[in-house]
């Protein structure tokens, strides 16, 4: 084969599997944190923001890799990830103290902002439903998060916290190790593919419009998203454990249940949005979360977990339709430095919010006033993006 043939269900199962452990490798911490609280006596803020510059770099470092996407290969910026989460996360489970288990949380976020500049182009541009096609890959995103919270309270109560690190690591090195072969062998290709399917591009005068609302509104899912991803495990924690007798390893397998099963909304998300308008299934997510929100802000039973799990679908079922309006108005060939730009300011919303949650739990020892004040600022957008053009750019099918 020469270098520019490609697998494109080998390119799929690849993409999915990265889009798997980046989220894991992201959210598992944690889950760890609390164990790693007992065993070093630590408090929980400050071990929390030892994951700090790490969240940071997520965002941070979504930039050059989408720019070495575009300039040289999503398939290779995939396998360096694969071996670079892998090695940060043998590195965080043999931390034997703060400043080295700094360092490895930090390695981990440079190594995670890889995959949504690079993975989500490389899907775009070998797939047919896009819609369905980001859809399916973004259930194993959330899956990601799901396993990532259950293999580290599994791995904790079987083993230790270092196991929780040390394991998933080789996993991903061995991925990783599985791509760079399929590469060398010509089943993946080396060269970025292109697609005809978003050649087409809005008037200038729509443009400025699109991308400031399109920013606003990518910032402020994000906040929603770091927050609840980053508080729910202490928040069950604080309201659910002491009623239900739950154990770290219990908090672990709720949060699984979680984002697994919001996950799977990815897929049907992906469906409205090849079928139906995007803008109106990406509204329709927005002021779903803004509702659930202030309704979990000081909910001490089972409900917390059922409308966590709701803002969590709503969250994750627009991603297929927001994807879908950047590639629209995006050029193919810096269609990965426009997903960089994405992921730098959504995952630049991390340390932001860590340092919310942080201080909101200094000073009340809870969150709820942190879910009302962006209950509020999701309705709020949604009456910003309902000023986004209803007319969309139409692309063909791929063929």
């Amino acid at each position: 084969m020469d270098n520019t043939t490609n697998n494109t269900k080998l390119t799929a199962v690849y993409a999915a599997i990265g889009h798997l452990l980046m989220h894991m490798f992201a959210a598992f911490y944690f889950v760890i944190v609390l164990a790693i609280e007992d065993a070093w006596g630590y408090s929980y803020n400050e071990l929390l923001n030892l994951w700090f510059l790490g969240s940071l770099l997520v965002g941070l470092g979504a930039l050059p890799a989408g720019w070495l996407s575009d300039r040289w290969s999503r398939s290779g910026m995939i396998a360096v990830m694969f071996v670079g989460l892998g090695i940060s996360s043998i590195l965080c489970g043999f931390s034997s103290n703060k400043l080295m288990l700094f360092f490895s949380l930090s390695l981990l976020g440079l190594f995670c902002a890889i995959y949504h500049p690079a993975g989500i182009s490389w899907v775009v541009n070998t797939s047919k439903e896009t819609g369905k096609a980001l859809g399916v890959n973004n259930i194993f995103g959330g899956v990601g998060i799901g396993l990532g919270a259950f293999f580290a309270g599994a791995l904790i109560q079987l083993i230790n916290w270092q196991s929780a690190f040390i394991i998933p690591g080789i996993l991903s090195l061995i991925t990783g190790v599985f791509l760079i072969n399929h590469i060398r062998s010509g089943q993946i290709s080396i060269v970025n593919i292109t697609s005809e399917k978003f050649s087409k591009n809005p008037s200038k005068d729509q443009m400025l419009k699109i991308a400031i609302i399109m920013l606003i509104s990518i910032a402020c899912l994000s906040f929603v998203y770091q927050i609840l991803q980053t508080s729910l495990p202490k928040v069950i924690d604080i309201r659910l454990a002491n009623n239900l007798d739950l154990t770290t390893s219990e908090i672990g397998f709720i949060v699984a249940a979680i984002y697994i099963v919001s996950g799977l909304m990815n897929y049907i998300g992906g469906v409205l949005a090849d079928r139906y308008s995007e803008k109106s299934v990406y509204i329709a997510g927005i002021i779903g979360q803004g509702c659930l929100l202030l309704f979990i802000i000081s909910l001490s039973n089972v409900w917390l977990i059922v409308f966590s799990l709701m803002i969590v679908a709503f969250n994750s079922s627009i991603l297929p339709a927001e994807n879908l309006l950047l590639a629209k108005y995006s050029p193919e060939k810096y269609q990965s430095l426009v997903y960089g730009i994405k992921f730098i300011v959504s995952f630049s919303i991390g340390p932001i919010a860590l340092l919310m949650i942080s201080h909101s739990f200094e000073i009340s020892g809870d969150f709820e006033y942190l879910y009302m004040i962006f209950g509020f600022v999701m309705i709020a957008l949604f009456i910003i993006v309902l000023s986004l053009p209803s007319q969309q750019v139409k692309s063909g099918t791929a063929g």
